[in-house]
């Protein structure tokens, strides 16, 4: 019997560490995704294969990510902002991290729930002060978890989860969260 934690086969994903160890290049991906511009800031993003080990991956769908402004920021308030796609990335990696590295640990998690918010200063990107960055400057947050865990371990288990973070890594701004552990 395959023993789940968090939604995670724990015996696949060791069978998965251990081919990687075995052969490195299957951790080898790459992502992509095609975007088409509509309007202003609106676009629509497809996602739909990858390539792993040099072979490309079908999903057998397409994924679809809307893109816009709100309308005070001279969008039509269609779809989010990329800033905050990127932020909503931001906490789906990391959630996956609880998931997976939780798993891996013998973590059992109940719930978890990131709320993520990002600064920015836009006079970056409309080019009025050069001294200012166009991108966030900080992104900031709680990650409230249930969890029959000690407080060391969700801890660890934050740690771990932000530091292997391939989206975390990616981002040139600090990420600060505050874990909030709901007891059961």
């Amino acid at each position: 019997m395959n023993e789940k934690i968090n939604g995670i086969d724990v015996n696949a994903l060791n069978s998965t560490i251990e081919a990687v160890k075995q052969n490195p290049v299957l951790a080898k991906c790459t992502f992509s995704t095609r975007t088409f511009w509509k309007k202003g800031f609106q676009n629509q993003t497809e996602i739909s294969s990858f390539v792993q080990a040099g072979e490309t991956v079908k999903r057998g769908k397409t994924f679809k990510i809307g893109g816009d402004h709100p309308e005070g920021l001279l969008g039509q308030n269609t779809a989010p902002a990329a800033v905050e796609t990127l932020i909503a990335a931001t906490s789906a990696c990391i959630a996956g991290g609880f998931a997976t590295f939780g798993a891996a640990m013998g973590v059992k998690i109940d719930s978890l729930k990131i709320d993520l918010e990002g600064d920015i200063d836009l006079q970056g990107f409309m080019g009025t002060d050069q001294k200012v960055r166009p991108g966030l400057s900080k992104i900031r947050g709680k990650i409230y978890v249930k969890s029959p865990a000690s407080d060391k371990q969700l801890q660890e288990l934050k740690e771990m989860a932000e530091k292997m973070s391939p989206v975390v890594d990616s981002l040139n701004v600090p990420v600060q969260t505050e874990l909030v552990h709901e007891r059961n």
